[in-house]
């Protein structure tokens, strides 16, 4: 039986709740509809990031003896460069292993919770009794795990760019890319002379593991050189042999497709391009995702997998300084495109995993090695799943709706965040769910809250007609901000046989009862649930279903405007939730014609301030017209080519323009200020995005 971790510990006093809202649905009544590679009666390994209390190390848990039944902590390629045992917070990316199955049962978020409260036994005894958090991915294949990892050797440097190094002063540069699908073996990735690669690290994170990390397969230059010698231009014998085209995750092998979004983004970034530009100091990194991360697009799996790949893209460039000039703490500049996002989390740069990044990218700059993270803006700026409560419409006793419209032949979870904002004084609200039909859902629970630090967890059950069809998770979330998170199962889920949440308007009603008034607006954001390319699962995105939501101008076509200032649906500060701290590059979208934004890049704040958090920094012309959409990149194979459009498709090209000024030292480096989107029709149409206003040089 599925349990939801709370209660279940045999003795009724529940185990400590150490996994967040998400899991507790995904790992407890929602795993069902989550559409998991790995059956949780099956599943053993699970990444994670664990966040430790100040004072500890990611070593104080690893490799713990274990008896097969009880868990244990395994670390992947941790760089060098983060300081262990800080004063503050840290979070690490970790493996987490729960023990054969067959001695253990499914892998619910009972047993869970109750195997990490065991493994953080000597953590817990050494700080205080602080515990650490832990946010977990989805589980991975058994096969692509080796937890009796070699290693990998240290790399020898491609001669004709050591020589250029030496004898020219060319400016050595990593470009690391973090995606899906990416052709490692493609020809627009060799060196000028076309006999070798510029792909010195590729590590696919959920192919059947060759030894040398702890998950997944890695491919060092020469690998990839090896692989080319034997089967010439044959990149499907090429893909075969190395594994990259079986093991899939339970998804179509994206790399096994005409196109892919990581075979886009990798040449847009750091492709071969007749402009005589000399590449061959441009050296590159690249990480795959598991289809599990990239298939998901709510977001919730990401973490480890994210955090581990920047760990390994940082470890990696401190070995190309080695192996290139002589010193891996030499001042090698690092620019990484991460073309993915979520439309969730609190917008302000505290969430866990940018906590992570920002800590990691701040680290490597501080050590005088230039550090540039790319990441898009995100593509939902009229798609209404954005809305904010102002406070003076949270009156006490007068509950404000919130229309919630589920679309039909929706295969896949949906998920609603309310974040609340804290106040000097907690304040006290009551949540109340009402299906399409405006019948009352029942709980099994008083979903009363208080904000703040302070305020108690809630969670219940959704049920209908005695059967379960979704979960509101409430809590704080830190100190600025309290979530509520509610979850609704698939609207017509791949098991027929499951309950169905009722497609259609759901009223989800938010009454202050008491207390403080609101510091600020109370943010509703839904999560992304559209198919992703090169994937298909079902998802049918949710919105939110307002009147005064102007979705388009009067001549019908699609607004690139903010809507009327009352109207709850909103599109200033839709931008992308991974990328709200102040380490990130965010870029938006132009049409290339006539320098007008897209009308999908999302947006930052309405008065951006340089350096506030979620602040569009620049805009790269995407798509070269409103008649012909995308920009050209490489496919999959060795000369096809294909149009994608997006911010995804926006950011490499920015990477691109950094990378190659740091080449060549007569390019100037890009200065960026804060770019925001049109407030009006008239602005729309006289000031154009175009690229000169936001980069100097």
């Amino acid at each position: 039986m599925i349990t939801d971790g709370v209660n279940d510990s045999g003795g009724g006093s529940g185990e400590p709740r150490l996994t967040g809202a998400y899991e507790t649905w995904t790992y407890g009544r929602g795993s069902a509809y989550a559409a998991l590679a790995v059956p949780l009666a099956e599943a053993r390994f699970v990444p994670a990031v664990m966040t430790l209390p100040p004072g500890a190390a990611p070593e104080d848990l690893a490799d713990q003896p274990t008896d097969g039944e009880t868990g244990r902590v395994l670390l992947p390629v941790l760089w060098k460069g983060l300081a262990r045992r800080a004063q503050t917070a840290v979070p690490w990316p970790v493996l987490l292993d729960f023990g054969e199955p067959q001695r253990r049962g499914p892998l619910d978020a009972g047993i869970v919770n109750r195997q990490l409260a065991i493994l953080t036994g000597p953590i817990l005894a050494s700080t205080n009794r602080t515990q650490p958090n832990f946010a977990l991915n989805a589980p991975l294949v058994t096969g692509t795990v080796s937890p009796a990892v070699r290693g990998s050797t240290a790399i020898a440097p491609d001669p004709r760019v050591l020589a250029k190094v030496n004898r020219t002063g060319a400016r050595l540069t990593v470009m690391a890319v973090i995606d899906d699908g990416i052709p490692f073996a493609h020809r627009n990735l060799l060196n000028e002379a076309g006999d070798s690669t510029r792909v010195e690290f590729c590590w696919l994170q959920s192919a059947t593991t060759n030894g040398n990390l702890l998950f997944g397969k890695e491919f060092t230059r020469t690998d990839i050189d090896a692989l080319r010698t034997t089967h010439g231009p044959d990149e499907d014998a090429i893909y075969h042999q190395a594994g990259a085209l079986e093991e899939t995750d339970g998804a179509s092998a994206t790399l096994g497709h005409f196109a892919s979004h990581g075979a886009h983004v990798l040449d847009a970034a750091a492709g071969w391009r007749n402009d005589g530009a000399d590449l061959d100091p441009l050296r590159v990194i690249a990480v795959q995702l598991p289809p599990s991360v990239t298939i998901d697009t709510a977001g919730y799996r990401k973490d480890g997998a994210v955090l581990a790949a920047l760990h390994y893209i940082f470890a990696r460039a401190d070995e190309v300084a080695l192996a290139y000039l002589g010193d891996a703490d030499a001042n090698l500049p690092l620019v990484i495109n991460f073309s993915y996002g979520f439309s969730g989390g609190p917008h302000d740069g505290s969430d866990p995993l940018e906590v992570a990044i920002a800590q990691m990218v701040a680290a490597r700059k501080a050590q005088n090695k230039p550090t540039t993270l790319v990441m898009p803006a995100g593509n939902s700026w009229a798609d209404a799943m954005l809305g904010q409560i102002a406070p003076s419409e949270l009156v006490v006793g007068r509950p404000f709706h919130v229309p919630w419209r589920l679309q039909p032949n929706d295969a896949t979870s949906s998920y609603l965040e309310i974040w609340a904002p804290a106040t000097g004084a907690p304040g006290t609200y009551s949540l109340a769910l009402a299906d399409p039909q405006g019948r009352a859902v029942a709980t099994g629970a008083n979903l009363v809250f208080t904000t703040g630090p302070g305020g108690a967890p809630v969670k219940a059950d959704l049920s209908m007609s005695g059967a379960v069809v979704g979960q509101v998770d409430i809590a704080p979330f830190n100190a600025a901000w309290t979530r509520a998170r509610i979850a609704l199962a698939a609207t017509e889920p791949r098991d027929p046989t499951l309950p169905a949440a009722p497609s259609g308007q759901w009223s989800v009603s938010l009454t202050r009862t008491g207390g403080a008034a609101p510091t600020g607006p109370v943010s509703c954001r839904i999560q992304r649930d559209n198919d992703p390319y090169g994937y298909v699962r079902g998802g049918k995105q949710s919105y939110f279903d307002v009147p005064d939501d102007e979705r388009h101008t009067p001549d019908g076509a699609p607004t690139r405007i903010e809507n009327p200032p009352r109207t709850f649906v909103r599109r200033f500060g839709s931008v992308n939730g991974l990328a709200t701290h102040d380490q990130v590059t965010v870029v938006s979208s132009h049409y290339a014609d006539t320098g007008r934004a897209t009308e999908y890049a999302s947006a930052g704040p309405l008065s951006p301030v340089p350096g506030a958090p979620g602040a569009v920094s620049v805009s790269m012309p995407a798509d070269a017209s409103t008649a012909l959409r995308g920009s050209l990149a490489a496919g999959t194979r060795s000369g096809s080519a294909i149009r994608l459009s997006g911010t995804s498709m926006a950011a490499p090209l920015y990477a691109r323009r950094v990378a190659l000024a740091h080449l060549d030292s007569a390019i100037p480096l890009p200065q960026v200020q804060p770019l925001k989107a049109p407030v009006s029709q008239a602005e729309d149409a006289e000031r154009p995005l175009r690229l000169g206003q936001a980069l100097a040089g």
